[in-house]
């Protein structure tokens, strides 16, 4: 109770600067898998220097985050972040220091590792899921056998209260998403998440794209399917992407634009394996290394470019305590009529019913912080 007491305080206080940030953390660029739409692939020659993110120096890279950006949610990818020898150090490190650590992961190195990363503090855990049939995912990821390993590992997390979540790329190997929702389910999923299909090349170094796969050269008219699938998927499992998420992508494809700004840059980011901080994946140039990152480095203008779905979906969630932020600093101006107009953004609305879809996972994120 202490915990959960001291968690909520603590965000609490980061209220009047908007409520707390999130950072994607690259641990690696090596990866064990040899997905189509992905040029973390090990066959597809596009990481010619193998790099790990030097553990030795991530608390010292996390304080400075906490401290000048607010970051108390930290989520460790790849490559395939268990190939870190030191993954479950860093881990400990961020729970330990009130920064609540997921992870995504293929799933092919999770069994032995499941109880060790509930121990060091894992609420909630992510593994790539492909398509609705086992065969059609393995053959893509080139991991035969990755199910039953999957299941094995859901298996040991959800005995230790871990919520574990099925994040699936929107691509042409999901053709029924009814039946993708009873498989996972089947895996031991309690809830699935959907990725937008990246064909375009990313900014950074990240190489979650490919411009050579004709998995992700989907159409509008497929892309608009897919999103009335996942939507449709929600009457057989808790689906993790808000309503107002993908309202917004349609909105997007039909030339409306999106109600939503992403907070990339300002609640959001992306820390590489060489502690370079950057907006986002998507973005050509970082912010600065993280060891000369200062406030005054955020960017906040509004950004529109892409659809990466972790940072727009979280951007939707974030609008609110944004908007508190903002109400708070307009008052500090003197300018109480525009802190009103800050609240009164028919937008917060949306914004709270898409907290309040998450509602339970957040809470127990909140009190493990």
């Amino acid at each position: 109770m202490a915990s959960a007491r001291s968690g909520f305080m603590d965000l609490l206080r980061l209220v009047p600067r908007g409520g707390p940030a999130i950072c994607n953390v690259s641990v690696t660029n090596l990866c064990n898998a040899t997905c189509d739409f992905c040029n973390f692939a090990h066959d597809k020659g596009f990481v010619t220097h193998r790099r790990s993110l030097d553990a030795a120096r991530f608390e010292a890279a996390l304080g400075r985050l906490r401290e000048q950006a607010g970051v108390r949610f930290v989520t460790f990818m790849g490559g395939e972040p268990l190939l870190h020898p030191k993954i479950l150090d860093m881990v400990r490190t961020a729970t330990a220091m009130g920064v609540q650590p997921t992870l995504v992961t293929n799933g092919w190195l999770l069994p032995p590792k499941a109880e060790a990363l509930a121990e060091a503090g894992i609420t909630t855990l992510f593994i790539s899921i492909d398509a609705a049939e086992a065969e059609v995912h393995e053959k893509n990821r080139g991991l035969k056998g990755v199910c039953k390993r999957i299941r094995e590992a859901t298996g040991i997390l959800q005995a230790r209260g871990v919520t574990v979540i099925a994040s699936v790329a929107m691509t042409r190997l999901v053709k029924d998403y009814d039946a993708l929702a009873r498989f996972v389910q089947s895996l031991g999923f309690s809830a699935i998440t959907f990725s937008y299909p990246r064909k375009a090349a990313l900014g950074s170094n990240s190489l979650v794209w490919s411009e050579d796969s004709d998995l992700v050269d989907m159409s509008k008219e497929e892309l608009l399917a897919a999103f009335d699938g996942a939507e449709a998927a929600r009457a057989i499992i808790p689906v993790h992407n808000p309503r107002a998420g993908i309202a917004d992508m349609r909105r997007r494809l039909s030339g409306q634009g999106e109600r939503f700004v992403c907070h990339a840059g300002y609640k959001y980011f992306y820390m590489d394996w060489n502690y370079d901080l950057w907006r986002c994946e998507d973005w050509a140039t970082p912010l600065s290394s993280v060891w000369d990152f200062t406030p005054e480095k955020m960017v906040r203008d509004g950004c529109q470019a892409c659809t990466t779905d972790c940072y727009r979906d979280a951007s939707i969630m974030l609008h609110f305590p944004v908007a508190i932020g903002d109400a708070f600093a307009r008052m500090r101006e003197g300018r109480p009529f525009k802190a009103l107009a800050a609240l009164a953004d028919r937008r917060n609305a949306g914004s709270v019913g898409a907290v309040i879809g998450h509602g339970s996972r957040l809470a127990r994120l909140a009190g493990a912080g």
